[in-house]
């Protein structure tokens, strides 16, 4: 018995040692399931509920006025700042774009959706706001509004129909070289759109459902990700021939949350390319502790020649400094939105997190320690 327990033991000392690193849990400033990221007047957003919060000077607070109802996600462009909202009225849930002005408040966002009265996601990109709606017979198509011309809806995609089907809008990315807007759909489909959005064409991948797309900052070069973790070139879709896959892949079965962000050195050079994952669907011996995120090394090219997705923490350059403490904090919670602080906002670029059901995370100094945790 004592040699069974002596044996037991040492195979377990790195869960020990895991959990010996494991730091207190914070109880979060902004709790439950916090929406997204956004950056408005050198000022970082998020909200979670009713209520949206701003970032500065290393701290979070209320913003004094809020737009009404359950924030679901926020977007900003140089005038704006947008919030996509469920407002509860007479038994029924009305779903509104509202938008914020530092020197007006809140307002809605109207104008002719085509039947198309549900709204489910907005982005903005180059001063554009791309919206993703839903109509009746729960067909999707994308909407957008220009500042530089109006504040209402317009249509930019067409289909939207059991003939011809727009998957829901679920990312935007900008390339300034072409001056192209490139739409992620959750389907096999990324648009690609002039710089007027006067044309625009779909660029598929069959057996492909995108999760996420995000601009490297190097180039212009334009990565998308697909549920399965896959990395895309979005640039090298073709009609003719798929080129774009780019052999690179979270990996082990494990599935992309559609979380992308570029962490960049202290310098503002971008590092690394970090990718939300999901644990397995299916439960396995090794399941049920990969959640977190994944790092992809970047260089001057955009993505390093021959590597691939790594954990954080285990080589260098990484967000982290510690591989056990990020697995015994952020590596145990779903993330659903990354993003780093830009260094005119925050000069310490703070990295954080919105969990899928444990609020905003910070990655930072605690108790002389670097480490993720709920932000206090």
């Amino acid at each position: 018995m004592l040699a069974l327990a002596i044996a037991l033991g040492a195979c377990n000392e790195p869960v020990f040692y895991i959990i010996s690193v494991e730091p207190p849990i914070a109880d979060p400033l902004i709790g439950g399931s916090p929406a997204n990221f956004a950056v408005y007047n050198n000022e970082v957003y998020t909200a979670s509920g009713r209520r949206i919060y701003s970032y500065d000077a290393n701290k979070w607070k209320l913003i004094s006025s809020q737009p009404g109802g359950r924030i679901v996600t926020l977007a900003a462009t140089g005038s704006y700042l947008y919030a996509f909202c469920l407002q509860d009225s007479g038994g029924n849930t009305n779903i509104n774009l509202r938008r914020y002005s530092s020197s007006g408040g809140w307002d809605d966002v109207t104008g002719d959706t085509g039947g198309y009265n549900m709204l489910q996601s907005v982005y903005a990109a180059n001063d554009k706001v791309f919206i993703g709606a839903q109509n009746k017979d729960s067909y999707f198509i994308i909407l957008y509004i220009d500042e530089a011309l109006d504040l209402e809806f317009k249509a930019l995609t067409q289909g939207g129909t059991k003939e011809e089907p727009v998957g829901m809008l679920c990312g935007v990315a900008f390339d300034s070289l072409n001056s192209n807007y490139y739409l992620c759909t959750r389907s096999d489909t990324i648009y690609v759109a002039d710089e007027n959005l006067t044309d625009i064409q779909p660029k598929k991948i069959e057996g492909v459902n995108f999760t996420g797309i995000i601009n490297l900052e190097i180039d212009d070069f334009i990565v998308a990700i697909s549920r399965s973790g896959d990395l895309y070139n979005v640039k090298a879709i073709s009609d003719e021939k798929d080129t774009s896959d780019l052999k690179i892949s979270i990996g082990n079965n494990r599935h992309s949350t559609g979380a992308l962000a570029v962490w960049h050195e202290a310098d503002g050079t971008p590092r690394l390319l970090l990718a939300g994952r999901q644990d397995r669907l299916d439960y396995t011996v090794d399941s049920g502790y990969t959640y977190g995120y994944m790092e992809l090394e970047l260089d001057s090219a955009g993505i390093k020649a021959d590597m691939d997705f790594i954990e954080p923490g285990k080589a260098s350059p990484s967000s982290v400094a510690d591989y056990e403490r990020y697995v015994s904090t952020l590596g145990k919670y779903p993330v659903n939105h990354i993003f780093q602080a830009p260094a005119q906002t925050d000069p310490n670029m703070t990295l954080f997190a919105s969990t899928q059901k444990n609020g905003v995370w910070s990655y930072k100094e605690r108790n002389g320690i670097p480490q993720w945790n709920a932000e206090e």
